[in-house]
């Protein structure tokens, strides 16, 4: 390809639209393996419209369209999504409520802003389903709110076209005693990134953060996370699983930032991955930034493939060799989900892992 003229290179940036320019990129530290910027093309689909999500809601809970002038969010693209995403959707339960299951989909291309409340001693379940267009842009950024005791169960299940592009980030602010578990099962895409943000505003919070990457051909998926903790006695969780084949590739980045007031913080970070493939990759990037000194927090990190003895051992049993992989697979990625308390969803999560092996 011919070398354009430095006139020519500075009139290119210049005419480079908005939504383009706004777009993170691997110049930034947070996204240098994840360059949404340089995967989206001008014009690609839902790039410049926002979205219109499905809900399915129990009885006795309800959506509302608000202006969401108060919601401020502090990444690109939730930046993006306030410029395009139109106005807020939003949920609320309220205090000491058993909302049941509220599930959203349909966010197929385009920008999308959500908030859920949950009031002081409310309950919900959250399921989000992610399955684009062919060829589209995704954006979606989510605002959840606990009040003190507040319970949040949440799953997200990310099953995507491979060239399709997708980011959702979610802010969760949790007050005393709130309570959250959040699994999530991804296939990828072209390129994705599913961000969770935690502040842990109040004392005695439990998360759970469990999730699964599962990647084929050239399909790329980023799970990253950071939980920022303020206020003492709160115990964090999190366990990721990762396995990659073909020329896929994995991103997992995961913080604890611990302020000086968080004493006694117990806070674990897991990130284990299997590469079946020498073209694959896998970036990981665990972090612990502490500032307390009473605490107990650690974190782990490991990249492999199956064990080969394992292997001798199920084939000299008479199991093919296929089938001794995928159920060795399986038994790796199936604890990041052994904690859930809903089984049937649970055993459909599993369902499409088996699918995915098979």
């Amino acid at each position: 390809m011919p070398t354009l003229p430095k006139s020519s290179k500075k009139k290119a940036m210049t005419l480079m639209p908005l939504e383009l320019r706004s777009l993170p990129h691997r110049r930034l530290e947070a996204w240098k393996w994840t360059d949404v910027q340089g995967r989206v093309s001008d014009g690609q689909k839902g790039l410049s419209v926002s979205a219109l999500p499905h809900f399915d809601l129990p009885e006795g809970v309800s959506v509302s369209e608000v202006d969401g002038d108060d919601l401020r969010t502090d990444t690109p693209m939730a930046d993006l999504a306030r410029q395009l995403g139109g106005k807020v959707w939003q949920i609320d339960i309220a205090d000491g409520q058993v909302a049941g299951t509220v599930s959203i989909g349909n966010l197929m291309k385009g920008h999308s802003r959500i908030r859920i409340n949950i009031s002081k001693g409310a309950k919900l379940n959250l399921i989000e389903h992610y399955a684009g267009e062919a060829g589209a842009f995704s954006n979606l950024d989510l605002t959840i709110k606990m009040g003190k005791g507040a319970q949040l169960s949440r799953v997200i299940i990310h099953d995507d076209p491979a060239d399709h592009v997708r980011v959702a980030t979610t802010h969760i602010s949790a007050w005393a005693e709130a309570q959250i578990t959040q699994h999530v099962l991804s296939f990828g895409g072209a390129l994705s990134r599913l961000e969770t943000r935690l502040a842990a505003m109040g004392r005695t919070v439990n998360a759970t953060l469990n999730g699964a990457y599962l990647l084929s051909d050239k399909r790329h998926a980023d799970m990253t996370s950071y939980i920022d903790l303020t206020s003492e006695d709160c115990t964090i969780r999190q366990s990721v699983k990762g396995v990659v084949t073909d020329k896929a590739r994995g991103v997992f980045q995961g913080k604890f930032h611990v302020r000086r007031p968080a004493q006694h913080t117990d806070a674990e970070m897991r990130h284990d991955a299997l590469m079946l493939s020498d073209s694959s990759e896998i970036r990981s990037k665990p972090e612990l930034e502490i500032y307390a000194d009473d605490v107990a927090c650690a974190h782990g990190n490991t990249l492999g493939q199956l064990d080969e003895s394992a292997l001798f051992y199920m084939r000299q049993r008479g199991i093919p060799a296929a089938q001794a992989r995928a159920l060795l697979t399986e038994a790796f990625l199936a604890e990041a989900f052994d904690d859930m308390a809903d089984e049937d969803l649970q055993e459909s999560l599993l369902g499409k892992v088996r699918a995915w092996l098979g």
